[in-house]
């Protein structure tokens, strides 16, 4: 009676083991994975007609129905060409985030999204501040950018064409 039950219970362990360790070395991406390394270009057309920070991107995930956002550039530190700028705003210089000149394409770090790998990403927010009489504005937050293709998958870069997608300022 002692072995039936032993059998009996190697039985009920080992088969949900193994069912785990099967899906975990399979490969396959698992919720919660993020999408690697994802860059993101825009042209500045601001109606200021000055710099643009970028300082966070929100993306919608479909899978999940959740907006998510995600702080960009984080380790670069702003610095403008323009010294004397800097030296009656000093505030000016200390901004994290992708600084973009008025009428450049520029194109962000490598980001790590999380929840995303695989996903469809349908619409994307950027969170900027423009110049502005010499310092920074408030955040603003533009209007939907939609890709022609959302899948997230690692070393993407969303944006579309040359110039990517364009920030005019009421977006």
């Amino acid at each position: 009676m002692t072995e039936i039950l032993t059998c009996h219970f190697r039985r009920v362990i080992a088969s949900p083991f193994a069912i785990v360790v099967s899906v975990m070395m399979s490969g396959t991406a698992v919720a919660g994975d993020a999408c690697k390394n994802i860059m993101f270009k825009v042209t500045n057309k601001h109606d200021s007609g000055e710099t643009i920070l970028i300082k966070k991107v929100k993306y919608f995930n479909k899978a999940n129905g959740k907006w998510q956002t995600e702080v960009v550039n984080q380790n670069l530190t702003l610095t403008l060409p323009d010294a004397e700028k800097l030296q009656f705003f000093p505030q000016v210089g200390k901004e994290k985030g992708l600084a973009c000149q008025y009428g450049a394409t520029c194109k962000t770090q490598g980001d790590n999204l999380r929840d995303a790998e695989g996903e469809d990403l349908t619409k994307f927010r950027f969170i900027y501040k423009y110049m502005a009489a010499g310092k920074w504005s408030g955040e603003v937050e533009g209007g939907d950018k939609v890709p022609d293709d959302p899948k997230c998958y690692a070393n993407r870069t969303y944006g579309p064409g040359e110039s990517g997608w364009t920030i005019f300022g009421k977006d």
